[in-house]
């Protein structure tokens, strides 16, 4: 079945009147361009699937960290999804499924499956910060009001959707930005360059939020969230929870002193509302890491060849 192409995917559509929310987020998202204007790669990038209905794409999960942990997760949502639907589409997504999550057997590294009127792929998210003054970006004052668990659960990629004038800006800033460490392959800054000329569109999407503890100089990534809520709430179990549980598990249990006070800095950490506190001494600092998904005429960025290799693959995963 032939697929159509992705309408917009090189156009940004800036209108002087947004809704008030929206206007106010932009606003915003300018002053923070002032105030960090520099770009920083935020570590390596996430995958997740999107799926094609019509010139619609959506994105379905996120968050794995190589393709073949996004690939089985489309092998789940096949399976779970197939129940609804007719026979013969539902035998082809259990058998796609299978092969993505076989039971015995390596998985078939192939990133791109088309099932009755759908188009399923394994896609490439970049992360990112924006960064001035020798520290990154906080989270924003919208931020502290997103509550929703999986923000990228059912996205609409619409590149043509309107934006003010600082998201215009920051989406042309991202076009040439390579958001490779330093330490990056030849190999990997020549496919990040290339991927520019095949996928010259560029969407934000929904943000993420890492803690950090300040030490000296160096930061130091203990957890996270997909708003800045949630992080905290993490960074409060890790005290109150994991690091006990981690100690019993090296045969080194925690005295009831010990104990008491991490009970009580997990509670000063949930009652804070500061991105930034110090809890026992110790400094810590919530992020907003900032997410980027190129765009190509036939849609989204798939893994680049060094994605596979890099995990163990050989080669360009395999196309339908």
């Amino acid at each position: 079945m032939a697929f159509p192409l992705m309408p917009g995917y090189d156009h940004i559509n800036v209108v002087a009147d947004l809704d008030p929310g929206a206007a106010l987020r932009d606003i915003e998202l300018g002053e923070r361009i002032r105030d960090y204007p520099k770009l920083l790669p935020a570590g390596s990038p996430d995958f997740g699937h999107a799926v094609q209905t019509g010139t619609e794409w959506r994105i379905c999960s996120a968050g794995a960290s190589d393709p073949s942990g996004a690939r089985y997760s489309l092998a789940f949502d096949l399976r779970r999804d197939a129940a609804e639907e007719d026979p013969r589409t539902a035998r082809a997504m259990r058998a796609a499924a299978d092969r993505l999550d076989p039971e015995e057997g390596n998985q078939l590294p192939k990133d791109e499956w088309e099932i009755g009127d759908r188009r399923y792929r394994v896609i490439r998210m970049e992360r990112f910060a924006l960064i001035g003054h020798h520290t990154m970006e906080p989270p924003r004052g919208y931020d502290d009001t997103l509550r929703d668990d999986d923000p990228l659960n059912r996205y609409l990629i619409d590149p043509r959707a309107p934006v003010g004038q600082w998201e215009a800006q920051l989406r042309l800033n991202l076009v040439g930005f390579v958001a490779l460490p330093s330490t990056a392959s030849d190999t990997a800054r020549t496919e990040a360059h290339h991927a520019i000329l095949t996928h010259p569109g560029v969407v934000l999407l929904p943000p993420s939020f890492t803690v950090v503890e300040i030490k000296g100089d160096a930061w130091q990534p203990l957890t996270g969230g997909d708003h800045p809520e949630e992080a905290r709430r993490r960074l409060a179990r890790h005290f109150g929870d994991i690091m006990p549980r981690f100690r019993e598990f090296q045969g080194d249990p925690v005295p009831p002193e010990e104990r008491a006070q991490w009970a009580e800095a997990s509670k000063q950490i949930e009652a804070t509302v500061d991105h930034t506190f110090t809890v026992m001494g110790r400094e810590f600092r919530i992020l907003r890491i900032s997410r980027m998904l190129r765009l190509g005429k036939d849609g989204p960025e798939a893994p680049r060849p060094c994605d596979q290799e890099r995990y163990g693959l050989n080669g360009t995963a395999m196309q339908e």
